[in-house]
């Protein structure tokens, strides 16, 4: 965990100490939450587009931090600059991204950096997963810490003496990868695959390629590039690239390939790697990419990891992930962290295989999808995709949620999909309500749309007192 004292602090992000009583004060770790904020941490009061961290400075002040990092122009200097080392900059947010970099550089961590459309976080969790099975010196970066905020303090959390570390970087404008990876200065770079995600920025499929390979592009030829050889607009990319890549995948020729198993009599994805079938405990038959993709990262960096591994691994992941969860006797598949085109299709066809198996047998499935954010001038397109491959898969009780999902209701319907078998609401309150009043005893519940539509709530009032009776 970075450490500094504040005079330091002061030189290295080109600022003023306010106070020169604290020079030697020291913080350790940094917070941007004034309400996460711990004593020993610096606080960065950081100016956004919706908030400003600098009004919360006096919460902060009161639960004893170390010490803040401040823009020159905020009014309250005087106010707090002796009680709490202070200093100040030009920008907060740019002074904390160079601090970032500086304790980076004075790691010698072997990074690995995760990208891609989809699986980002579970596969970094996987990786992590073997490496921490190799050595105790390993990290990853928490949830979803991702872009020029989260990064950041992903990086002040580690350990000096971390080995190995694992982060995912996201994007969503132009530009913004080439950031992160002056940042982060990963050793390996692990891409998973390209979807139509964040279009409403990038344009264009092959423009978001071209960003996330702006990651590769950053690093020497001598480091490692690890690729998906079953994506396309991946592979196009890499070939306007002269330089070597390590692949994977199961459908075309790779340096690490696997075999899909199916499903497991318990609703489990399979893969087999090396000879031996695995089954994954996590919903979605798109899991074996996530799985195959940590196997050939650790693979191309020289660890030993053998089935025996696949075998043994815990799935203990982030929330809203596939987990499937038992609430009073309804199953429930909270797959609603995220969603885009791609992997919502994927797990739409993941739900109809799932209650496809004899153990599913009369029990009743529910389908609760909503928006699917930032597809641009597509988006009602894909969203009437999915209206019709819910069709297609004859849900027979389908709950769209959100204003884009009337798209999906309308092209469900068109497609054959009866009255009966599908509603429309426009919040998720509504949502709840109709739940509330149609919940099937013993029924198979999958959820999936956007993190912004919020169907996570419905999780919690399926673990309400209401529903105890069910």
């Amino acid at each position: 965990m970075i450490s500094r004292d504040f005079n330091t602090l002061a030189l290295e992000v080109n600022g003023k100490l306010l106070n020169n009583e604290f020079a030697t004060a020291v913080f350790s770790g940094v917070a941007i939450d004034s309400r996460v904020v711990r004593g020993e941490q610096l606080f960065v009061a950081i100016e956004g587009e919706n908030d400003d961290g600098h009004r919360y400075i006096g919460n902060v002040v009161q639960k004893n931090c170390a010490g803040l990092l401040v823009n020159n122009n905020f009014t309250g200097t005087d106010e707090f600059k002796n009680r709490v080392a202070m200093v100040a900059v030009d920008d907060s947010h740019r002074a904390m991204i160079t601090l970032a970099q500086n304790y980076r550089d004075e790691s010698d961590t072997k990074l690995i950096a995760v990208t891609g459309s989809n699986g980002k976080t579970t596969t970094k969790e996987i990786i992590y997963s073997f490496i921490r099975n190799k050595t105790n010196k390993t990290y990853r970066s928490p949830g979803n810490y991702n872009n020029l905020f989260g990064l950041p303090l992903a990086i002040f959390d580690m350990p000096s003496d971390t080995e190995y570390a694992v982060f995912e970087l996201g994007i969503s404008v132009a530009g913004e990868m080439r950031q992160l990876a002056r940042i982060a200065q990963p050793e390996v770079v692990l891409m998973t695959n390209i979807g139509p995600t964040h279009l409403e920025t990038l344009g264009s499929m092959e423009n978001v390629a071209e960003e996330k390979f702006s990651l590769a592009d950053a690093i020497g030829p001598e480091k490692i590039v690890i690729l998906n050889a079953d994506d396309p607009t991946l592979m196009q990319a890499a070939a306007r690239r002269k330089r070597d890549f390590v692949t994977y995948g199961f459908g075309q020729s790779a340096d690490y390939m696997a075999k899909k198993a199916g499903i497991s009599a318990s609703g489990f994805p399979q893969i087999t790697i090396d000879g031996k079938t695995i089954e994954i405990k996590l919903f979605g038959e798109h899991q074996v990419y996530n799985v195959l993709a940590a196997y050939a990262t650790c693979r191309a960096i020289g660890l030993d990891i053998t089935s025996d591994d696949l075998a043994s691994l815990q799935y203990n992941f982030s929330q809203y992930r596939g987990e499937i969860e038992n609430i009073c006797g309804l199953t429930v598949i909270a797959d609603c962290y995220n969603a885009n085109p791609c992997s919502m299709e994927s797990g739409l066809n993941s739900f109809r295989n799932y209650l496809n198996l004899p153990e599913m047998e009369n029990r009743p499935g529910i389908v609760i999808v909503g928006d699917m954010l930032e597809l641009g001038k597509e988006s009602i397109m894909y969203h009437r995709r999915i209206g019709k491959l819910l069709a297609e898969l004859k849900f027979e009780n389908v709950i769209a949620v959100g204003s884009l999902s009337g798209r999906i209701y309308d092209a469900a319907k068109k497609a054959g999909l009866k009255d009966s078998n599908i509603n429309y609401f426009t919040d998720v309150s509504e949502a709840g309500d109709f739940l509330i009043g149609n919940l099937p005893r013993g029924g198979v519940i999958y959820l999936k749309a956007s993190r912004g539509i919020g169907l996570e709530k419905l999780i919690t009032l399926l673990k309400g007192s209401a529903f105890r009776d069910n």
